[in-house]
């Protein structure tokens, strides 16, 4: 989550001096009152511009002291290999769901950055010890580099609110490369599906996979999923196909649910044939007979 806001006004009686210094309280308040506001907000970071009437920007080096530097983490590890390599020496790694560290000391909290290799912003990462990277934030084939920086954890507690210049490069461990296989699974278009069930399924996220319905199985697959309109042979991509057997499984409970509450006088069917549905749907995707789905 990023937060954009800006402050800056003063009295206008009030000398140069006066007029800086009630600038850099109002924009201080400003700034305690949004961390305040987003303390609790996982990965939340803002930026405050300070203004001065004249439309100059205050340095914010002026607000807030930067943080004190300390001695970049040790012992770095790329995807399980140890040390720092850069060039075309870089390690070559098989997924894209890896991972990279470095150990910083005690009470010291480490703040991860990567990039792109050749362009990309940087990206920092705070919060963990092991930068574990999600489906989709690398490529098959991309290279990428990284480094990490640690902060005193007491200070960061007593000052929420500081400043780094975006050119410091003090603190930050030597730049870290490796390159992933450009045969590694490409998992950035799996969306919001549950990795867990796509792999419990057998199917890969950048891969279609086509199988054959009939028109029993289409019904019961239209009134329990989103799927819209269906074809006696259907090509879908396996985040698809995921998301709608997970859906199938949801529409199977709530027909459980419902059958449950039911009287005699008014039975209402099972979520029975939805997971017969699941199953069969499975194994024509070469996944299990019987797929968890949780």
């Amino acid at each position: 989550m990023f937060v954009l806001t800006a402050a800056g006004s003063v009295p206008a009686q009030a000398g140069r001096g006066d007029d800086d210094e009630a600038l850099y309280a109002q924009c201080r308040k400003a700034g305690q009152e949004l961390a305040d506001e987003y303390r609790q907000v996982e990965n939340a970071s803002f930026m405050l511009i300070c203004q001065r009437p004249d439309g100059t920007i205050v340095d914010p080096k002026l607000l807030w002291p930067a943080p004190p530097t300390r001695p970049a983490p040790t012992r770095p590890i790329t995807a399980g290999q140890a040390g720092c390599v850069a060039g075309p020496g870089r390690p070559m790694v098989d997924t894209t769901l890896t991972s990279v560290s470095a150990t910083a000391g005690p009470g010291e909290a480490i703040t991860y950055q990567y990039q792109q290799l050749h362009g990309g912003e940087p990206i920092n990462a705070s919060g963990m010890e092991v930068l574990e990277f999600d489906p989709g934030e690398l490529a098959p084939g991309e290279s990428y580099r990284w480094r990490a920086r640690a902060d005193d954890r007491q200070e960061q507690a007593r000052n929420p609110i500081s400043f780094n210049a975006p050119d410091d490069e003090q603190g930050w461990s030597p730049w870290c490369e490796f390159t992933v296989s450009p045969d590694a699974i490409d998992y950035r278009g799996l969306g919001d599906v549950s990795l867990e069930a796509l792999n419990e399924l057998g199917l890969r996220p950048d891969r279609a996979y086509t199988i054959r319905l009939t028109g029993r199985q289409q019904r019961l697959l239209r009134a329990g999923t989103n799927v819209g309109r269906t074809h006696a042979r259907m090509t879908l991509t396996g985040p698809r196909w995921t998301d709608l057997l997970l859906q199938l499984t949801e529409s199977a409970f709530i027909a459980d649910e419902v059958a449950a509450e039911a009287d005699e006088d008014h039975p209402a069917p099972d979520g029975t044939a939805y997971r017969t549905l699941v199953d069969a749907i499975s194994v024509k995707l070469g996944g299990p007979h019987h797929p968890q789905l949780s």
